[in-house]
């Protein structure tokens, strides 16, 4: 267990070495031992920490200050500081290689372009800083894709990031405005789309033909596709604007959220949904191809033989959720709102498993529950939890899905599977997890510390 700043660990894209910063001190280990390998210093306290996509070289920030600072794996002497300037800093992310830095700064003013072999600035101005989701990278491609407003009018731009030259402008005409866009994993795919629940529409742009091949709009009572028969109202329901927009892993499914607690997924060959899943709060009379399981009592270990030790049990006491076969079942309401901040209640959470077949959802009106829709036999199943729903993560390999809930307890669902659940290392607070690549291993992020464990079947 190892104290951190808030949730600033990870692992490498290799999966070779994990990282952890606390205060101004960036720690990195073996993975195999959590032996320390390197630590660097940082000037002021660390407030952001991500690897490479080559794993040989780690990004710092202190978001405030608009600092950025590089360290090197194989080269612990060198390093790089780059400094964002008066515009400051929102966030700072890797391109799509071990060459250059993104940073962006406050209210979207612009996008900063750091490339580190030749000490190149390239900036980008105009994002529009309305929409959410204004840049996407194109690893696979390498292309950034991002969303430019001027005089009222939205267009995308595509940038060549080996020279970041400008290669390509989308106008998008068939739109009222660009909210959101997202590449495909393959890169070959660009989802566009609009928001507004009046003129809501996603097209889809290809990168090898060089047009747009597809369209998805919302509005249309007939493109919505079947549904999964979990509400009779359900048949009356079409989804209200975009929220969200997610591809799966082999990018032949688009996940489409909408602002009305509706969820459609889109095949990549007719861009129409193929089925619909509606959160509804009620788990209905008829509804038995799904298992909801409800968290119980765990008797809590006793940890105090290992009170002063970094190096925990491997050991983790697994105990089985109980099953709810009765029917109707409400699901609980946050009625005081205290754990978001927004105008709309909205899902907030929505991850395809590493196979594509499942999705995991959480809703900000419900967030002691979690969805996980079975896309090929369309049922759901349903984590009714006492707390709320902190972090939600699937294994990067197999299908498994942790939760955890701010509590000591861990969930654990698997497919065709009981649900369980097992305490966290001396009972720590859990709020989110971070997996090793090549899984397994898994870091447990609490408010101020980690612990690494591994999770066997």
């Amino acid at each position: 267990m190892f104290r951190i700043n808030r949730d600033l660990c990870c692992f490498s894209t290799s999966g070779k070495y994990f990282a952890t910063a606390h205060q101004q001190e960036l720690i990195v280990r073996d993975c195999r031992t959590l032996e320390s390998v390197q630590t660097f210093s940082f000037q002021d306290v660390i407030e952001y920490l991500d690897w490479s996509p080559g794993g040989q070289l780690i990004l710092c920030a202190n978001i405030k200050k608009g600092v950025i600072q590089v360290y090197s794996i194989k080269h612990p002497k060198w390093k790089c500081k780059l400094t964002q300037g008066s515009c400051g800093m929102e966030r700072a992310f890797w391109g799509p290689d071990d060459r250059s830095i993104l940073s962006i700064s406050d209210l979207n003013i612009h996008l900063s372009i750091w490339t580190l072999d030749d000490h190149n600035l390239t900036n980008i101005w105009s994002l529009k800083s309305s929409a959410p989701q204004s840049i996407a990278l194109n690893i696979p491609q390498r292309q950034l894709s991002v969303i430019v407003s001027k005089k009222g009018r939205d267009w995308i731009e595509i940038y060549e990031t080996n020279t970041w030259k400008l290669t390509r402008k989308l106008m998008c005409d068939k739109l009222f405005g660009i909210d959101g866009v997202c590449w495909s994993p393959n890169g070959e795919l660009l989802a566009i789309w609009c928001s507004t629940i009046e003129n809501s529409r996603l097209l889809v742009y290809s990168s090898v033909t060089d047009s747009h091949i597809g369209a998805f709009s919302g509005g249309d009572r007939e493109k919505n596709g079947p549904t999964n028969g979990i509400t009779k109202s359900l048949q009356e329901k079409n989804i209200k604007g975009i929220d969200k927009v997610v591809w799966s892993p082999e990018g032949q499914l688009l996940a489409i959220v909408g602002y009305n607690e509706m969820i459609v997924v889109v095949n990549y060959v007719t861009w129409t949904a193929i089925v619909s899943l509606y959160c509804d709060p009620v788990i209905r009379e008829g509804n038995y191809l799904g298992k909801v399981f409800k968290e119980i009592e765990v008797k809590r270990r006793d940890w105090a033989a290992h009170i002063d030790s970094l190096s925990l049990p491997d050991h983790h006491i697994k105990h089985k959720m109980q099953e709810i076969n009765e029917r109707p079942i409400n699901i609980e309401i946050d009625i005081k709102p205290i754990n978001w901040n927004v105008t709309i209640a909205a899902i907030d959470t929505i991850e395809f498993s590493p196979c594509g077949r499942f999705l995991a959802i959480r809703h900000q009106l419900y967030p002691a529950t979690v969805w996980i829709w079975d896309l090929m036999d369309d049922c759901v199943d349903y984590l009714l939890l006492k707390n709320s729903v902190s972090g939600i993560s699937w294994e990067p390999i197999k299908t498994r899905l942790l939760v955890s809930s701010e509590s000591s307890l861990i969930f654990e669902w698997r497919p065709r599977k009981p649900a369980t659940s097992f305490e966290s290392p001396k009972a720590m607070k859990v709020l989110n997890f971070k997996w090793n690549p090549q899984g397994e291993i898994v870091a447990l992020q609490g408010y101020n510390k980690t612990s690494v464990i591994r999770i066997g079947d």
